[in-house]
């Protein structure tokens, strides 16, 4: 049920999404085993079609024949590079989330074909471009920065245990994913950018005029105040936000709406 009785914003996301939901048991299992060390990338992956908002990025443009080209974004790339760099916005998330693990090889250097972290030590390895900078970079990065970052954006925290089984055992501290604040911050990492695909882009209804400058009848042209317009206006067509607490929904909505998060500052 649309919201207010009006129709939608842009009847191609509404076509696209109708009766998609999120699974949201996978991306809860996500947020369980993402700082296990068995959790590779490529279940990372795998896992991420969780989320239905990631087909829009490779929707076809309905102006062409079918399968002969993706259609062009509002940032003038191609939505399959679009798709490409959102992947690097997850896949920067995993790996900085595992820095105490793999996550400073996998973050400075990649993978290899079995999608396992690149370890670097000589300055003329061939496996990458510019190795000398990927090791001058893992080696001079503050990774205790990026671990402050993640806590103070409540993505971990810090839980205290004893390392034996008696009293007098001395307490040991680790860190631990907060799983609603992860699976919030991959919801918007999946929806983040669609509206960069211009067959996407809603236009204001009168209920809502003016909307940020822009009048009843307009495309907002501008990707983040368009999502911000649906975000605020119409969540149900955007099922891994429509479903999330009403206090994960305002986090987001800071970040997206207020803020302007950049996620280009992950890749």
């Amino acid at each position: 049920v649309l919201s207010t009785k009006l129709g939608p914003p842009n009847g191609e996301l509404r076509a696209a999404m109708e009766n998609k939901t999120t699974n949201w048991a996978v991306a809860s299992n996500i947020a369980k085993r993402i700082m296990q060390p068995k959790y590779s990338l490529k279940e990372f992956y795998d896992d991420l079609k969780a989320f239905p908002e990631l087909d829009l990025y490779l929707l076809e443009d309905p102006q062409t024949a079918a399968g002969i080209s993706l259609l062009t974004t509002g940032s003038g790339r191609s939505s399959g590079d679009e798709y490409q760099r959102t992947v690097g916005a997850f896949f920067a998330i995993y790996w900085l989330l595992r820095v105490d693990i793999d996550g400073m090889d996998g973050f400075c250097n990649g993978v290899d074909e079995r999608w396992r972290p690149l370890e670097l030590t000589d300055a003329s390895d061939k496996r990458v471009v510019l190795p000398e900078k990927r090791i001058a970079f893992r080696n001079g990065a503050q990774w205790d920065m990026i671990r402050k970052l993640l806590m103070d954006a409540g993505l971990v925290e810090e839980r205290k245990h004893r390392s034996g089984m008696f009293a007098s055992s001395p307490e040991k501290t680790t860190l631990v994913v907060n799983e609603s604040r992860l699976v919030s911050l991959l919801a918007l990492t999946a929806v983040h950018d669609i509206m960069k695909m211009s067959v996407l882009l809603p236009q204001v209804q009168e209920a809502h005029a003016p909307y940020r400058g822009f009048s009843a009848g307009d495309t907002i042209g501008d990707h983040d105040q368009a999502l911000a317009y649906v975000m605020e206006h119409f969540p149900e067509l955007l099922p891994s936000f429509r479903d999330l607490s009403e206090e994960e929904k305002r986090c987001l909505m800071f970040t997206q709406c207020n803020l302007c998060f950049n996620h280009g500052w992950f890749v």
